[in-house]
């Protein structure tokens, strides 16, 4: 096997199916790997097995105490036998008291919650909305089967983006749902508002504009792809928004090409998330968690303190998994802190030293206590004027602006230190620079001559702000908007937002063929972000609240839908490409 020739095999056992995806997983990256019952186990011996997978055991206690009592294991030198147990969900189930320097490294893995975590970092909450305009995250969860309680218990922690009170709607649960997830998370609903809508949306009065759906349904339904795409049609109808939908679909593979797909369905399987050897075995997603944790244990060394010595600064292979888990909760949000200063994270090497202004790092302290507040309060806390860790009570429950100076410094340093652990972890973070592409008239040509001022115009802007990342902003409707987009995307690295004015299935109904439509769907797939902005006039505010750059082709718009307001100071400087004449006329601030 390419570059694993000579090492020993991985060891898997365990429950047969979850087994099946594990192996796979392996086999895809040309990985060693050897499949045993567990009945077998008793086999191991020095150097036969480095790492050793337990798929859902029955009986982990057992098994895990049968391993540390074989000789051959105890008498072994060198490194540990790295142990990974998979279960269904957290809490992991009872385990043995294993001894940091014993000869059995154990790590627990939650499939749900692992699986969760990839997910909203591929997906986060703000893929479908923009917090700088002041949209506050909105998830709708229908059906809770599983993941759709980890999904939920992660999105909580993640929602903090702002002061504005975050929401999430539950539709298609059990009837015992409700009563069972208050049971397990008491504070939920301090970190959100949290409503149980019954067992269908069919017949409910429209919901507050949703951000983000998780389809998540019981196995009993036959066709998910069907649900998935129903609930679009109620959201177009009644809000007039197209939401990302995450969807479910088990052991499902949904056929098709990309001419079939709606643009807003993005179908997952959370087994083989969680299985996937970069989750499973490299951690994916720990790298900026274990760096937070580094950084923490430098800051005790720095203060003379031994880190060893404290439950929290132990290395990360030694470290308990409820700080592995705080770790984890700080660094999953950080992407939406960038979000909401307009930042994004590339290779450091591309950018020089960052800082944020200081009214910046106040705003975001205010988010991280907001952050740091929704994961004590998912743990179980409540505010109380004295701490008690016994009764899970704390004085610093409160609201940012009610914190002392020294607890609000805490926040402070948390997000001042944000470029630093990018930095650490081989990122640097720069601002955005927001080119907003105007709908062109119908008469405009996506030709060559377009293409060569759109060149000529994305080179300046690159040339005229190095230290700025381009993010393009565009309705994609026109063949002229999206023949630019693309040039920024494939010539100038730039980031897309995609702004939806109207339901994207009535703008894929517009387009004029199938290549178009195609061509379409083709950029939608390289969106960060769609943000629905399906009320009269809301296209032409954001373009002028958010654009640092107006991009018009052709003729001025006729859209009345994409003009500034006639009330409201005009900003952005703008640029004219017109491939009638061939020329780029270069505005300025007016």
């Amino acid at each position: 096997m390419s570059g694993f020739f000579g090492q020993p095999p991985l060891w898997v056992a365990g429950s047969a199916p979850l087994v099946r995806r594990v192996v796979a997983g392996l086999e895809q990256r040309r990985q060693r790997v050897r499949v045993v019952a567990l009945a077998d186990l008793g086999g191991l011996w020095p150097g036969a097995c480095r790492t050793l997978v337990l798929a859902d055991p029955p009986a982990p206690m057992e098994l895990v105490t049968g391993l540390l009592g074989q000789p051959g294991l105890r008498a072994q030198r060198g490194a540990p036998l790295r142990l990974i147990l998979m279960h269904q969900a957290d809490p992991a189930p009872p385990l043995p008291d294993l001894d940091p320097e014993g000869p059995i490294s154990l790590e627990t893995f939650a499939l749900e919650d692992r699986a969760a975590r990839a997910l909203l970092g591929r997906w986060p909450l703000h893929c479908g909305l923009d917090p700088v305009f002041g949209q506050v995250p909105h998830l709708l969860v229908a059906g809770f089967a599983p993941p759709a309680r980890a999904l939920l218990v992660q999105a909580l922690r993640l929602m903090a983006y702002g002061e504005g009170r975050p929401r999430v709607s539950i539709v298609g649960a059990a009837a015992r749902a409700p009563a069972d997830f208050a049971l397990a998370y008491p504070q939920a609903g301090q970190v959100a508002e949290i409503a149980w809508i019954g067992p269908q949306l069919t017949g409910l009065a429209p919901l507050p504009p949703v951000t983000l759906v998780l389809v998540c349904p019981q196995p009993a339904v036959t066709d998910a792809v069907a649900t998935a795409r129903s609930l679009a049609q109620r959201l177009a109808a009644d809000q007039g928004v197209s939401p990302p939908i995450l969807l479910e679909v088990g052991d499902e593979t949904p056929g098709g090409t990309l001419a079939d797909w709606d643009a807003q369905t993005f179908p997952f399987s959370y087994l083989d998330e969680a299985c996937r050897p970069a989750v499973l075995f490299d951690g994916l997603g720990d790298e900026l968690a274990r760096t937070i944790h580094e950084h923490y244990t430098d800051s005790i060394a720095a203060q003379g303190r031994d880190p060893d010595r404290e439950p929290a600064g132990r290395p990360w292979s030694r470290l308990t998994a409820s700080y592995r888990d705080a770790n984890r909760h700080q660094a999953d949000h950080l992407w939406a802190k960038l979000a909401v200063m307009d930042c994004r994270a590339i290779q450091e090497e591309r950018v020089d030293a960052f800082t944020f202004a200081p009214l910046e790092a106040e705003q975001l302290a205010v988010i991280e206590h907001l952050r740091w507040a929704a994961d004590r309060h998912l743990d179980g806390w409540r505010y109380a004027p004295v701490r008690d860790n016994t009764r899970r009570h704390h004085p610093q429950l409160i609201p940012y602006p009610d914190l002392s100076e020294p607890m609000k410094d805490l926040d402070r340093f948390a997000v001042r230190g944000v470029p630093t652990l990018l930095a650490r972890s081989g990122l640097g973070v720069v601002r955005m620079l927001i080119v907003a592409i105007l709908p062109p008239p119908a008469d405009c040509p996506a030709d060559a001559q377009l293409a060569r001022l759109a060149v000529q115009v994305l080179q300046r802007l690159v040339a005229r702000y190095p230290d700025r990342s381009l993010v393009i902003a565009a309705t994609l409707a026109e063949p002229a908007s999206r023949l630019v987009a693309r040039l920024a995307l494939d010539r100038a690295g730039a980031g897309l937002f995609l702004l939806c004015a109207r339901p994207l299935t009535e703008t894929l109904a517009s387009q004029p063929d199938a290549a178009a439509r195609l061509d379409l769907l083709g950029l939608a797939t390289r969106a960060q972000q769609r943000i629905a902005l399906p009320g009269p006039g809301e296209l032409g505010r954001w373009i002028e609240e958010r654009a640092a750059i107006r991009l018009c082709l052709g003729a001025e718009s006729t859209d009345p839908e994409a003009r500034p307001g006639a009330d409201r100071p005009k900003t952005a400087k703008q640029v004219r490409l017109d491939p009638k004449t061939g020329r780029a006329e270069w505005g300025f601030e007016y």
